[in-house]
């Protein structure tokens, strides 16, 4: 018996002893490509800001000014509200996409799906300077309004504007919204639809009481793979953006750009703090099962 038990034991040694060697070679990526760059980051932060130049003498004077100084206030507020209104309404347009799709049958759905998703593969700056085409003073919207007599003179709101921004964002992250939804919506069993009209439930009480509870795992998602990478977005609004359209990507880049480390460090290190309390915000709300519910 006891011969048995130190076997068992030997065993379960061997299979843990297995997994540790084997997640060594990922934990070593992870952690020279990941967390040594961000103490990097983190250690240049609180150093004095000067151009072309790291002066290694610790200083929280760039969190402070951050904080204090009214036009990073004022960047941080419109990236805060550009991200949020495409994310809202990524998330009302693509919603009812995934949900058509996932209703259909199963192939005829992942046809229109794969037709959704090219678009990503057609270069990222060709796209965004084909809105610059479509949105300018002078472009194929204006003109098509003019042309129907809807206004007399091209409007400037759909150039070098916020609300520019929020069209280009909502057509390029549209794919990455309806995937998501798509393989939620897709895994919800039939049968609960089925025995729901049984028991004399309508599509709506349906929609509200079953589908949109089972589908926090897409929003959820959504939230981890729409928003929080728009927020440091940069090339969107500074092609099409203006000076309404100015996000906190566009003053990290202008801020690396000049090499001035100890600004851009601490402006991208505080995206990546406020990216991680939205994480842990999101998940207190939805839950941890919602990480890897299907």
């Amino acid at each position: 018996m006891e011969e048995v038990y130190y076997i068992e034991k030997r065993r379960r040694f061997k299979e843990v002893f297995k997994t540790i060697l084997g997640n060594i070679p990922a934990s070593l990526y992870i952690f020279i490509l990941f967390y040594i760059p961000m103490a990097i980051l983190l250690a240049i932060s609180f150093t004095i800001p000067r151009k072309y130049l790291v002066i290694w003498r610790f200083t929280i004077e760039n969190y402070v000014r951050i904080f204090t100084d009214p036009t990073y206030y004022r960047i941080l507020l419109n990236t805060f509200w550009i991200v949020t209104v495409a994310t809202i309404l990524l998330i009302i347009i693509g919603y009812p996409i995934a949900y058509y799709l996932a209703r259909i049958n199963v192939r005829m759905g992942d046809r229109i799906l794969l037709f959704t998703i090219i678009p990503v593969e057609i270069n990222y700056l060709i796209r965004i300077y084909a809105w610059r085409v479509i949105l300018g003073e002078n472009g194929l919207l204006n003109s098509l309004l003019i042309a129907l007599g809807v206004i007399e003179e091209p409007l400037t709101i759909f150039f070098y504007s916020w609300f520019a921004v929020v069209i280009v964002l909502i057509h390029e992250w549209l794919p990455y919204v309806v995937v998501p939804f798509y393989v939620n919506l897709r895994g919800i069993p039939r049968e609960i639809y089925e025995a729901a009209m049984d028991l004399g439930a309508s599509r709506l009480y349906i929609l509200r009481t079953i589908t949109l509870p089972l589908s926090k795992p897409g929003i959820l998602s959504v939230v981890f793979m729409v928003f929080i990478p728009t927020l440091g977005e940069f090339a969107i609004p500074s092609l099409v953006g203006g000076q309404t359209g100015l996000m906190l990507g566009n003053l990290i880049d202008r801020y690396l750009g000049e090499f001035n480390l100890a600004i851009g460090a601490t402006l991208s290190f505080f995206l990546l703090l406020f990216s991680i309390i939205l994480s842990i915000i999101m998940i207190k709300i939805f839950g941890y099962e919602a990480l890897y519910s299907r």
